[in-house]
């Protein structure tokens, strides 16, 4: 827009220039770039390898549905009402490999029991350290290179057990924290 004014004796044209709606940056600009460290830890992968199944040997069809069987991780048996008739007890044993040194979580997960009986409350036991539950959200070791898990269960009767083989199943899963 341009204007004229009055300057002493005579007319001059000035500009006025208006400046509506401009904006600046009024921060102080930060120092750039900023270099950002990247961390990465290569492990190997967890392999689980199985030496030896889960074995409650033979027990008697006639396991009321309140009377259980215990192999403990050392394969110790509990059978307060005496239904173990035979064959071998062990717990599980299973070879675990991982890189040394790294905090592992070790969980047992998908239990499927067979006709006649209920599995839960496992216990493990790794590189003969204490035993600890391992199912729900499993228990947390430091792992070896080559280590050893035993893996112990209660089965408990449901009452409709009949004679023949039973067998069942349950995952281990070992995840590096």
């Amino acid at each position: 827009m341009i204007q004229l004014r009055q300057f002493g004796h005579g007319r001059m044209p000035c500009v006025t220039i208006a400046v509506m709606g401009l904006s600046f940056a009024t921060g102080v600009p930060a120092a750039n770039p900023e270099t950002i460290p990247v961390r990465v830890t290569f492990v190997d992968p967890i392999a689980i390898s199985e030496a030896n199944a889960l074995e409650f040997g033979s027990v008697d069809q006639n396991l009321a549905s309140s009377e259980s069987v215990i192999v403990a991780p050392d394969s110790t048996v509990t059978d307060p009402a005496g239904r173990v008739e035979a064959g071998p007890q062990a717990a599980a044993n299973l070879t675990i490999t991982a890189t040394p040194g790294r905090a592992i979580t070790i969980q047992v997960e998908s239990v499927d029991p067979g006709a006649g009986y209920t599995l839960a409350d496992f216990q493990c036991n790794y590189n003969s350290g204490a035993d600890a539950s391992c199912d729900g959200s499993g228990y947390s070791e430091i792992s070896t290179a080559s280590g050893t898990l035993n893996v112990g269960a209660t089965l408990t009767g449901d009452g409709t057990a009949t004679s023949g083989a039973a067998d069942g199943s349950f995952d281990v899963t070992i995840t590096y924290q």
